[in-house]
């Protein structure tokens, strides 16, 4: 798989020919487009936050909780619903009913997390883990406040301003005791370090020349100033979403999906999965069981600054999303008026913004796939600042993508490759499906029985075809311009692995009540490779004729520093700052 940089960028004129892979053999995707303005409703789903603050509240309270807790210094971390799944898989989704909240014990360095049910009837269970969390906006805040006590700190503050911000990695262990990072600098970088704060002594603790073990800073600094903001996991923010063509004076049925904002969404206990859709149907088929981002993690190459990191997606940082005229109808979601429309730190620089969340809104793109509506959210994590949208066209076309930006950082001055992993569960009319490998050139489609790991071919415009498996309905999954490769050669002629491969073809694992593979199994048995994305031990040759298909797509966008390369084509953002597939219907 060794490629060049030149190959790595220089397929765009390969890829355009992609979209009429499948149209040239007279097969006919959804043709619906409206030139009028769709109708956009949306309930909300799920428990409010009252009924969140109310779960917090009692949990912490409760005696099984504060026998694990009491006399120590804690804090309260996460609070995530547990899923209560369908016995049918192709059911709607249901409600959650129960919930995970997670504490960490400082004075012990353990993590306690707690479960119990809304309706305060089920026992509260509490156990014990040695996980160590990520960060949170709480925990920042408390741990800017234990360095401003620090006498270098208040020293250096004498001299002029001193900015405190949020680094990679988040944490570090020393001596068995999670510490959270904090960088600290003042405008001639004469100070430019990252510190630890230690909660069980309320204290700075210091790295050996300034830095921890996997953060390697140089001179300078790329990126835009921090806008601060950025929330923690577990808020509420769910709604059914259903977007209709006006026709006359009623409304023909166009696109339905249940949406879940990032911090509410499923995966990791401390990554979570970004903006994440369920339920998806289109001219009521069904099309998605569920689709999210489960993984995201950045490399940066030999020699560089800084390391190799997995990210998080519940953090929703501030951008703007207009508020005149348009409707909130759920904690985080909130539907733009016609004609407006949401920009993030990629269309404008800024770190700031009026809204967390996931802002939706039409747009008239001039592209073949008619008018969009478009979900949209931006993320903090760490000095990354990462954007993600779901498209939906109104000829079924469904465009996941991801954008990247940053804050002010020296790390991000310095060659890197960002990964993102989508998982797609298609139910395709119904979970049974049949997948089949789609090719430039090939006459027929070739048949994918069992499971199948593979990567992408810019020459043949690899893509999959996901077919109801009673039926001609079908969905194609065709790679973007910008995806790059998951093996590249690097500048130094070192061939790099980091991001694992292109595509994953598997079959549905667990039960409609327990569903499995949600995100990739980390650091755990057979993946010593974390924080690498670790699918290939689910790759086991199960088969996929006939059975509930998921396929993990994964994109890599390779930076040189945090310069814009963003362009706008046919008013939707593109360029190498931007990546993700198209997933097309074909005989809808």
């Amino acid at each position: 798989m060794n490629t060049s940089f030149k190959r790595l960028f220089g397929t765009a004129a390969v890829l355009i020919i992609a979209a009429g892979s499948l149209l040239a053999r007279g097969e006919e995707t959804g043709s619906t487009r409206s030139s009028q303005p769709l109708v956009i409703r949306a309930v909300a789903w799920g428990p409010d936050n009252k009924a969140v603050d109310r779960a917090r509240q009692r949990i912490e309270k409760h005696p099984n909780v504060q026998a694990e807790l009491r006399g120590s210094r804690y804090m309260m971390l996460s609070f995530e619903y547990i899923e209560d799944q369908p016995a049918e898989k192709n059911a709607p989704t249901p409600e959650p009913t129960r919930f995970r909240v997670v504490f960490y014990n400082y004075t012990e360095d353990v993590t306690v997390i707690a479960e119990a049910g809304f309706d305060e009837k089920e026992p509260v269970t509490v156990r014990r883990d040695m996980i160590d969390p990520w960060t949170t906006p709480e925990e920042i805040k408390a741990a800017y406040q234990v360095i401003e006590k620090d006498a270098a700190y208040i020293a250096a503050s004498r001299k002029g301003p001193v900015e405190m911000y949020e680094p990679m990695p988040p944490i570090s262990k020393v001596n068995g005791e999670r510490l959270v990072n904090i960088g600290i600098r003042n405008a001639d970088l004469s100070l430019n370090e990252i510190v630890g704060v230690s909660f069980k002594n309320n204290t700075v603790v210091r790295y050996e020349n300034g830095i921890p073990e996997t953060n390697r800073m140089t001179a300078g600094t790329c990126g835009v100033p921090s806008g601060g903001g950025g929330t923690g996991p577990g808020i509420a923010g769910q709604a059914v979403l259903t977007i209709n063509e006006p026709r006359g004076t009623s409304d023909v049925p166009m696109w339905e999906m249940l949406v879940v904002r990032p911090s509410a969404s499923s995966g990791a206990q401390f990554e979570r999965s970004g903006i994440e859709v369920r339920d998806v149907k289109y001219k009521g088929k069904s099309v998605l069981k569920r689709g999210h981002a489960p993984v995201l993690n950045v490399k940066y190459l030999p020699g560089a600054s800084c390391n190799a990191y997995r990210d998080w997606q519940y953090s929703e940082g501030n951008f703007q999303a207009p508020s005149a005229g348009a409707q909130d109808p759920a904690p985080g979601i909130r539907i733009l008026a016609p004609g407006q429309k949401a920009t993030t730190i990629v269309e404008n620089y800024n770190d700031g913004g009026n809204f967390n969340g996931v802002a939706i809104y039409q747009e008239d793109t001039g592209n073949p796939t008619g008018p969009e509506v478009v979900l949209v959210s931006e993320m903090n994590a760490g000095w990354y600042r990462y954007i993600m949208e779901w498209r939906f066209g109104t000829d079924g076309t469904i465009r996941p993508r991801y954008g990247f930006g940053s804050i002010t950082s020296t790390c991000v001055c310095s060659p890197r490759n960002h990964h993102v992993y989508w998982r797609l569960d298609f139910d395709v009319v119904q979970p049974q499906n049949k997948v089949f490998q789609i090719e430039r050139g090939r006459k027929f489609r070739t048949p994918v029985t069992t499971e199948l790991a593979s990567f992408r071919s810019y020459q043949l415009n690899r893509g999959y075809l996901i077919q109801n498996a009673d039926g001609n309905e079908a969905y194609q999954v065709i790679p973007g311009m910008n995806d790059g490769e998951a093996y590249f050669t690097n500048p130094n002629g070192q061939v790099e692995t980091f991001g694992a491969g292109d595509f994953w073809l598997l079959k549905f694992q667990g039960t409609a009540n327990s569903p499995g593979e949600l995100d990739d199994p980390s650091s755990g048995t057979g993946c010593p490779s974390y924080p690498a994305a670790c699918l290939a031990p689910w790759v086991n040759n199960e088969s996929l004729d006939g059975e509930d298909v998921v396929i993990w797509y994964s994109a890599h966008q390779f930076r040189i520093d945090d310069t814009s390369l963003t362009e706008w084509r046919n008013n939707v953002l593109a360029g190498k700052h931007v990546i993700g597939p198209d997933l097309r219907p074909v005989r809808w």
